[in-house]
């Protein structure tokens, strides 16, 4: 997570006004290390410090920090932990900016977040309309922190289910590279890799209008509009069953008579490895079941489970061959 993501989620934290999720975001970096749980516990001194949201005491805060570091110098305090105290003093001249700069409604100019989920986790975004966006491995989410009147906006690299809140008068757009899609409030997901030659659209709930260059249509729940990047055309599939795009956000990677070569990218982004084959059989067998939360040994396990495929772990490599 960016670190003026982080920050922003933590005043919001701090001032009473987080969601539930920005309150397991900030609960996730603090976990990611040693150093971001001493940061927190920094910025939470900070916080009472400055007298909380209604009062800052920027003077006593500084101060503290002052006698903090003169202390630890007394320690054979370190450079680099006197850099981190400069740091989050001046994170603390900017804190009351910051706080009551995200309060106004008419910023001169548009500021935006971007949040990436790297690859081999997932991650919840909540946006300023309350919509929420759930984020699969090695995706990217942009969107501008103040929606404009006339619209909602985020754009998508990689794959993100939404669940957006319904308002007439606004809608909602979603930009994935040649395709734009546009809701009310509804339920999809998008899957919009730029490594990819197709940009899949799958509606759970609700109604949406893709639209590309050339192209426009309208999609009902249980379908799946699949836009070709390289013929720009799109293509409308009626689904039985949609679990397999979207049970990601659950943690469940769900597959349906797949190969293991069209299951190489969902698997490396789900592990982050790096997936070979040695040969087209092995490439080519298929498979169907559900992955849920297992690790990478585990999910071997289960494709080993056929008699005729075999792998081989080379440090973050995996080759899939055929047994004779």
């Amino acid at each position: 997570m960016l670190e003026e993501n982080i920050h922003n989620l933590i005043i919001r934290l701090f001032s009473g006004e987080a969601t539930t999720n920005e309150k397991a975001s900030v609960q996730h970096w603090i976990n990611e290390s040693d150093e971001n749980r001493e940061m927190y516990v920094d910025l939470q001194e900070i916080w009472l410090a400055t007298g909380g949201q209604n009062e800052y005491n920027t003077e006593k805060a500084i101060l503290k920090f002052k006698d903090e570091i003169h202390q630890e110098q007394k320690k054979n305090f370190r450079i680099g932990e006197v850099l981190k105290y400069a740091a989050i003093a001046v994170l603390l001249i900017s804190l009351p900016f910051i706080y009551f700069l995200g309060k106004q409604q008419n910023l001169s100019e548009p500021t935006f977040t971007t949040i990436t989920c790297a690859l081999g986790d997932k991650s919840t975004v909540t946006l300023p309309d309350g919509s929420l966006v759930y984020l699969n491995s090695g995706s990217e989410l942009r969107f501008n922190n103040n929606f404009q009147q006339d619209y909602r906006e985020v754009a998508i690299k990689g794959e993100a289910y939404f669940e957006v809140e319904k308002n007439k008068k606004i809608p909602f757009r979603v930009e994935a590279g040649a395709v734009t899609v546009e809701v009310l409030g509804t339920e999809f997901n998008l899957k919009a890799y730029p490594e990819e030659n197709t940009i899949a659209t799958t509606l759970v709930e609700g109604s949406v209008q893709i639209k590309s260059a050339s192209q426009q249509a309208i999609m009902k729940p249980n379908q799946k509009i699949v836009f070709d990047k390289e013929t720009n055309k799109m293509t409308l599939q009626n689904l039985k069953d949609v679990d397999p795009e979207t049970e990601w956000k659950e943690g469940r990677l769900v597959f349906r008579n797949e190969s293991l070569g069209d299951l190489e990218l969902k698997l490396e982004r789900w592990f982050d490895v790096d997936i070979e084959f040695s040969d087209n059989e092995v490439k080519a067998r298929r498979f169907t079941g559900i992955l849920e939360r297992e690790s990478i040994l585990e999910a071997l396990a289960y494709f080993s489970i056929s008699e005729r495929v075999g792998y081989k772990i080379n440090n973050n490599e995996i080759t899939f061959y055929t047994k004779n």
